[in-house]
């Protein structure tokens, strides 16, 4: 007899799946908007005209969502504060390097916010999971 996969499991899988496209952070949003030119010298003045520092400053979150997401790799040029909340009682991040080495897990119990400075330049990425919705940024780091 075939068995059949029951139809809300399907729907959790592909809720799953589509939440980093659902959730794009300020700096890809700016990129992809550059991307759009279509002639040449002005979708390179778009791109010329980006200032990271100053996106990554935006009060919206770089990343968001709710439950699980892995991010796609993103750049830090320096040291840089990177700040979480969770809504929920549960909520873990590691940060990945580019070669898929984990730098730091980080856990927050009961909800709340806390911060983590990176020091090292780098292309990094999170594994994030919670219980239910949550916030991260990317900042300067305090001085």
């Amino acid at each position: 007899m075939e068995r059949k996969w029951p139809a809300p499991i399907i729907v959790l899988a592909l809720t799953g799946s589509l939440s980093a496209q659902l959730y794009a952070n300020p700096i890809t949003k700016a990129f992809n908007q550059c991307k759009t030119i279509e002639d040449k010298d002005q979708r390179l003045s778009c791109y010329d005209s980006l200032v990271i520092e100053d996106l990554m400053v935006s009060n919206e979150p770089q990343f968001s969502g709710k439950h699980t997401l892995k991010t796609e790799l993103f750049t830090l040029t320096g040291p840089t504060q990177i700040r979480f909340q969770s809504d929920g009682s549960i909520f873990v991040m590691a940060i990945y390097n580019e070669e898929g080495d984990v730098v730091e897990n980080l856990h927050i119990g009961g909800g709340g916010e806390d911060s983590y400075v990176l020091e090292q330049p780098g292309r990094y990425y999170l594994q994030v999971n919670g219980s239910t919705t949550w916030r991260v940024w990317l900042e300067p780091p305090p001085a």
